[in-house]
């Protein structure tokens, strides 16, 4: 379902952490597929698809009680990533009764975010991608799926990075971080 690519994204006018370092995350993934998946987005919140034409390009939506970022990877298949997996869901499953949509969580894939001045060699080093869009706009995102981790580029006050994968997966990534002189933070709330 996910996109593979070569070409990754960073943000323009945001700089990187003037370190190196790696955090787990506390985000889950919920996978949604059906021919009617962009109704079903566009009945949740009355807003413009536009973005949802380039596989891997997400903004952050936010409802009134809950936000995620909406990952468009076809017509009929959405990627959503979320820190409130326990408020969304009733909203999606009540939904999803009045479209062609199938809910599905993913609960055995983990996050990690990491940033810094070595990011995008990291990146190319190790998952092969090399960057080739500039996102203009902090609530933009851009998705990856490359093997057994889907990688997001991602922006707040600096640039940074989040990784989704099995924990399996995970802890290998969070050892070669290291290898790679990436220092690891508490974890995120």
């Amino acid at each position: 379902m996910a996109i593979q690519s070569v070409f990754f994204a960073r943000h323009q006018g945001v700089n990187s952490a003037s370190s190196n370092t790696f955090v787990s995350a506390h985000e889950q993934v919920i996978d949604l597929g059906g021919s009617e998946v962009l109704l079903f987005l566009k009945s949740l919140r009355d807003c413009t698809l536009n973005w949802a034409k380039q596989p891997g390009m997400a903004v952050r939506y936010q409802l009134d009680t809950v936000s995620f970022d909406a990952f468009f990877f076809s017509d009929s298949a959405l990627r959503l990533v979320t820190t409130e997996a326990d408020k969304l869901m009733p909203i999606l499953n009540s939904a999803s009764e009045r479209f062609d949509v199938d809910v599905l969580p993913r609960p055995e894939l983990q996050s990690l975010h990491f940033q810094g001045p070595a990011a995008c060699d990291f990146l190319q080093h190790q998952f092969s991608l090399f960057s080739g869009m500039a996102l203009g706009r902090v609530e933009q995102h851009y998705g990856v799926q490359r093997n057994d981790y889907f990688v997001v580029a991602s922006a707040a006050e600096q640039q940074f990075y989040r990784v989704f994968a099995r924990s399996s997966a995970l802890d290998t990534l969070k050892q070669q971080l290291v290898d790679a002189h990436f220092n690891p933070k508490a974890d995120a709330a």
